[in-house]
């Protein structure tokens, strides 16, 4: 179960899932998603990317309750912890890649320029402000969003908005000792880490989805900007102790990777 926090290589690390699953699944919720879904749970080592939205990810990831999951690898999306409780499997998997909240923050504000992402339309009517961008993470409840993620539950965001706190911080640090964490920097290490634990082939990647580009407007209220990462922050310190691919690879294990990708393709 991948926990998807916005802006920590989800694109690039998809891409790579699906390389590694007979099966990779799409659904979208303008389709069937339950035909869709159920037409296919019968394939074997099946990967699901859930559909990018806040929204759409924890619906689709509501609709698999009930149904046969045995064949299932992998489920990945902007969703919350807590999956394992609403279809009754202790053992599951969790994983999710950190990155600091600072630089997160900057990365998500850039994506929000594309049209179709989820504030585009309120960012461009207001020339697309940083702190208008930030009021509206207040807004609509995704400020700490890292947080909010890892307390859960899976669908935190179809539930009624609320304000994080030192409980909810508590709660995503204990939910965090329970998850695979690996560290944005490290991409190779964690793909390594990765391939060794579930026999993935393919290590092989390109980068997609980076935000680049210049001219964008950064001014911000600190205290509004402090607010929005603030228990992100010490929610990533704590984090960071536990990261599994905290060392860089070793020669050795570099000729590994690249003499496997050679012989998969």
């Amino acid at each position: 179960m991948f926990i998807h926090i916005p802006k920590t290589a989800g694109t690039t690390f998809y891409n790579l899932v699906k390389k590694n699953h007979s099966h990779f699944l799409k659904p979208k919720l303008e389709n069937d998603v339950f035909k869709y879904l159920n037409n296919n749970l019968t394939n074997k080592n099946l990967g699901i990317r859930l559909p990018g939205g806040y929204i759409t990810a924890p619906e689709t990831l509501n609709i698999l309750e009930g149904m046969l999951l045995d064949n299932i690898d992998f489920i990945g999306g902007h969703i919350g912890y807590g999956f394992h409780e609403l279809v009754n499997k202790q053992q599951i998997d969790y994983l999710t890649f950190i990155r600091d909240p600072k630089s997160r923050l900057l990365s998500d504000f850039k994506e929000h320029h594309k049209p179709g992402r989820f504030f585009y339309e309120d960012l461009k009517s207001n020339g697309f402000k940083f702190n208008d961008y930030l009021k509206l993470l207040k807004n609509r409840g995704l400020d700490n969003i890292m947080t909010r993620q890892l307390a859960g539950p899976q669908d935190f965001f179809l539930k009624e908005n609320y304000k994080v706190s030192e409980n909810t911080l508590r709660l995503a640090i204990k939910n965090s000792k329970s998850v695979l964490i690996f560290d944005i920097n490290r991409f190779d290490e964690a793909i390594f880490y990765l391939s060794k634990r579930y026999k993935w082939k393919y290590t092989k990647y390109k980068k997609q989805n980076v935000s680049v580009g210049l001219g964008y407007n950064l001014e911000y209220d600190e205290q509004l900007f402090f607010e929005v990462i603030k228990y992100d922050l010490e929610l990533y310190r704590e984090m960071k102790k536990n990261v599994l691919n905290d060392s860089g690879l070793n020669l050795f294990q570099r000729l590994q990777m690249k003499f496997n990708n050679f012989f998969v393709g």
